[in-house]
């Protein structure tokens, strides 16, 4: 396998422990550093690989834009 499958993989991996938890004690900041990490991961993997790899980062760009978005919105 190419280093860029290896990191793309790691970061699909990453984003799915972001929506569901590995084990019951999961918490927040780990969540966070997950998806910074997926995002990192993604990023890297597009760059030296194939660039359908921005689909992570892009997803984890527009779930933060939607989240601020309803974040305002409620205040």
């Amino acid at each position: 396998m190419k280093r860029s499958t290896i990191a793309g993989i790691a970061s699909a991996v990453l984003l799915a422990c972001v929506f569901v938890p590995p084990y019951r004690e999961w918490r927040a900041p780990i969540s966070f550093a997950c998806a910074v990490l997926s995002f990192v991961l993604g990023a890297l993997a597009a760059t030296s690989g194939r660039k359908w790899w921005l689909v992570i980062p892009a997803s984890i760009i527009a779930g933060f834009a939607l989240d601020l978005y309803v974040v305002i919105y409620v205040l």
